[in-house]
């Protein structure tokens, strides 16, 4: 089977990760295994898929929509003898569902990796889900964005979930259990933006210190939000940072890192207070190193860690609500922490590897070759 893959470039962000997994993943069961870009200056992992020898073309793009995007995919469809065409991202999926407009023999699957409530536009948000129906299938990577799919929109029959996978022997568990409550390291990762909550975490922090005397040790992994909203927001953050100077002598900055699997190391669980999410990646890899997990209550979160199994869930909104959640983890005793570990762990081997990924793609593709041509 010869597969092109479609996504914006190989920056260091959720989807381009899953891509590239699924790319070499792919290319592992023997497929052919191609992929087109357009913003090639964006890097990040292009070094693993040259470390696989797999094919990239690329197109470079100025701002705003681009008709080359899709003349160059339609190049490459119309003389390329791709079986089938997967792309990931919103503009992902419009160039490659206007391209496939014009007649070709591959089959295409658009994949949708957050959650609609990111959705910036009404009028957006239509447009992109209406050339959903040049798609052949549309796969969500959560059950809660597959389920609004299937009820919000005429979808029903080409609409699937497949979960994200990662390698679980790079992912690996190292036991470390905090002395006491004011030993607790929480790590988190993600952009630094709006979404992903920093300031009602920050006050959470602030309340319990007033409150029971300790708050614990954060580190933050992950780029700024270069937007002008996002630009904002940080001034926002550091702000309250410099005016709490009990909370800030305790938080890190770490930047964009490589390391996550010895990060986790290093931190006794994942603090993630995401406002929403498809799918987040930070949390399937901190279960699979079995971390436990305090995390918002939206989308797929409660599935993940299971409020009492895994970690604690919190309302991202309610400062107080996720101070308590880091109370209830940071009085755990030794046994009840060690058994939060392995569920973490056996949940991600049962639900998060890689191959279990690949396959259900794979599977997705030969079924949609043996389905008469559209």
């Amino acid at each position: 089977m010869r597969v092109l893959l479609v996504i914006d470039h190989f920056g260091s962000g959720g989807a381009q990760r899953q891509m590239v997994e699924l790319a070499c993943g792919l290319q592992r069961r023997g497929h052919r295994v191609e992929m087109f870009i357009y913003f090639p200056e964006h890097d990040f992992f292009r070094s693993r898929v040259d470390e696989h020898h797999i094919r990239v073309h690329e197109y470079r793009k100025g701002p705003g929509f681009s008709l080359g995007v899709v003349t160059k995919l339609v190049s490459l469809l119309r003389g390329g003898g791709f079986d089938v065409v997967v792309s990931y991202l919103s503009s992902a999926n419009i160039y490659a569902e206007l391209a496939s407009m014009i007649p070709n023999s591959a089959r295409l699957i658009v994949s949708e990796r957050t959650s609609h409530k990111d959705d910036r536009s009404w009028l957006g948000a239509c447009l992109r889900r209406l050339l959903h129906g040049v798609a052949d299938a549309v796969v969500a990577n959560s059950r809660t964005q597959h389920d609004w799919l299937r009820r919000k929109w005429w979808l029903r029959e080409k609409v699937s979930c497949i979960y994200n996978g990662l390698d679980l022997d790079v992912f690996r568990p190292h036991e470390i259990i905090p002395a006491a409550r004011r030993d607790l390291r929480l790590l988190a990762i993600g952009r630094i933006g709006p979404e992903k909550n920093l300031l009602n975490l920050i006050a959470a922090l602030s309340l319990l210190h007033g409150e029971s005397g300790y708050a614990p040790q954060v580190s933050w992994i992950g780029p700024r939000d270069d937007s002008p909203a996002g630009r904002a927001y940080c001034r926002q953050v550091d702000q309250l940072l410099e005016s709490l100077p009990e909370i800030h002598r305790r938080w890190r900055w770490l930047g964009v890192r490589t390391d996550i699997p010895e990060s986790l190391a290093q931190h006794h669980a994942l603090i993630h207070p995401s406002l929403y999410e498809g799918l987040p990646n930070v949390l399937c890899e901190a279960l699979a190193a079995g971390k436990p997990a305090l995390v918002s209550n939206v989308c797929d979160h409660p599935w993940l860690v299971a409020d009492g199994e895994r970690g604690f869930l919190f309302d991202p909104l309610d400062p107080r609500s996720i101070a308590s959640a880091i109370g209830r983890l940071a009085g755990l005793d030794a046994d009840t922490w060690r058994a939060f570990s392995h569920n973490a762990r056996e949940y991600a081997e049962a639900n998060l590897g890689v191959e279990k990924m690949v396959a259900a793609y794979e599977a997705l593709c030969v079924t949609l070759l043996q389905q008469s041509p559209p």
